[in-house]
This record gives structure tokens, sequence and C-alpha cells, in this order.
């Protein structure tokens, strides 16, 4: 016989197509799992920055308390519904540190928060920017009061990714050390 059947050809693709599909799951598993790691990096990353926001806040209520001592603040000022949203509620607050002032910066979520928004120089916001685009990311902060002295600050952020439900969330207790 010089040359292979037809029967000879299948087999051989067929052999060749088997000892390429492993490889091929191998690359799919290894690109899906690298998906998942940098969402989970970034959800980490905005929910640690929206703790340190509040943890900015709280400072700032002690840095305007020591500059004006006949005009003092409470040290949850901006976040306990004095002047601002109340993240001391169930439905908690978003936060949006892009913004210039922290009037602008807290928002109440009305039962669930809006996702957040990518702008063209690659910053997270709740704003709505041109050119931003929206993600799959929504973020969340609670205030839970543990003493009068201390607030337990929960940031949460969520997102679906190839159709399965993610949470992220970081905590800190912060003391009133004014």
């Amino acid at each position: 016989m010089k040359g292979f059947t037809l029967v000879e050809t299948l087999v051989a693709i067929t052999l060749l197509v088997i000892a390429l599909m492993g490889p091929f799951q191998v690359v799919q598993q290894a690109v899906a799992t690298s998906y998942a790691a940098r969402d989970q990096l970034i959800a980490t990353a905005l929910a640690e920055e929206a703790v340190e926001y509040v943890r900015s806040i709280r400072d700032g209520n002690y840095l305007y308390n020591l500059a004006n001592p006949g005009s003092v603040r409470s040290w949850m000022y901006g976040l306990d519904g004095t002047s601002g949203p109340n993240c001391f509620a169930a439905n908690g607050c978003t936060v949006d540190p892009a913004q210039s002032s922290a009037q602008t910066a807290l928002a109440a979520c009305g039962g669930t928060c809006a996702p957040l928004k990518l702008s063209t120089s690659n910053i997270y916001t709740q704003s709505s920017p041109v050119g931003a685009v929206t993600t799959r990311f929504t973020r969340k902060i609670t205030l839970t009061q543990i003493s009068a002295n201390e607030v337990k600050v929960t940031a949460t952020v969520t997102w679906i990714s190839i159709h399965v439900p993610f949470t992220m969330t970081v905590t800190d207790n912060l003391q009133n050390w004014l």
C-alpha cells in the first residue's frame, strides 16, 4: 500500500485532536484564573480605599476641632447624617474619593448601590465623567456603632465574573481619639 486509507487518516486526526485538547484546556483554565485573580486584587484595593476614606474623614474632623475649638464637630461628622448621608443606616453609603469635596464623595445607597465607573484616566468613580465605562464592581460602606468611642467600618465590593457572584469585604475598627 502506498497511501493512507480514509480510516487511518481519521484515526490519526482524532489522536492529534485528543493530544492537543489537554494543553488548550490548561491554557483556558489559566486565563480564567488570572482574570479572577485580577478582579480580586481590584476589589481588595477598592474596599481598602473606602476604609481609608472613612478614616480620613475621622482625621479631618480631628484637625477641624483643633483649628476651631469654638465650633466642635462630632468625630463621625459627615458620616452620621449630620452633614451628608447616614452611613450607619442598613443600606450604607457609596464612597467616591475621586470627588473634590466630602459632600459629593458620599451618597446614601437606596437599596442597592450603583456600579462604579472607570474614567479615561483609569480612576474608579461613582460619577459619570465623559468617556467613563460602567464596571462590574459595586462598592458600599456601612458603619456600626460598637461603643461611644468606637465604630466598625465595613467596605464591601461585589462583582460578577463568568456568571459567578463574588464579594470582597474589608473591615476595620476606628476609635475616637478626639
